[in-house]
């Protein structure tokens, strides 16, 4: 990041202020290439065992129609699992959101908000993995129990979404 990836992107996309300041090689950037990296691999088992629940029927019927292979996926398999697909990434995100220490290890840990996808940041999960040893007063464990609180709740919301999703299109198998 900080020696190819960085200096490319600030070249060639600096004039937003995106990709301005120094560039250390920690940062957002860094922690959302890594995340996405992470939850590839349930988005796409997941998208897999939805188009596999697509009917044969609906392949055959599409495919008796005089379309070829392609759009037999395209038309039929895709069109059909669509709402599942989208909850295998909305269940991808639920994880990303629950992502600890490769975010903590990446993200730079730094409380200030800044414009920059370079600059270093912090998560709700990160802060409390970082401060929670550290939490001597009563307010003080009670805001970091409070955030853990926060970020269950988003978490299950999102989750209960995507199974909500995944369970409509598979229902019909």
């Amino acid at each position: 990041m900080r020696d190819h990836i960085g200096p490319f992107l600030e070249h060639i996309l600096g004039w937003t202020g995106l990709f301005g300041g120094p560039n250390i090689g920690l940062g957002l950037l860094t922690a959302g290439l890594i995340l996405a990296v992470m939850i590839l691999p349930i988005i796409s088992s997941l998208t897999r065992d939805v188009m596999l629940a697509v009917p044969t029927s609906q392949k055959e019927a599409v495919m008796a129609l005089g379309a070829t292979r392609w759009e037999m996926i395209r038309t039929g398999v895709l069109r059909y699992a669509r709402v599942g697909i989208v909850g295998a990434v909305i269940l991808g995100l639920g994880r990303a959101l629950g992502e600890t220490m490769a975010v903590t290890m990446l993200i730079g840990n730094h409380p200030d908000i800044n414009r920059s996808l370079f600059s270093p940041a912090s998560t709700l999960a990160s802060v409390i993995a970082n401060e929670f040893a550290e939490a001597t007063g009563d307010l003080y464990l009670s805001s970091l129990v409070e955030i853990g609180l926060a970020l269950f709740v988003v978490t299950i919301l999102v989750n209960a979404l995507a199974q909500l999703l995944i369970w409509a299109v598979t229902r019909g198998d």
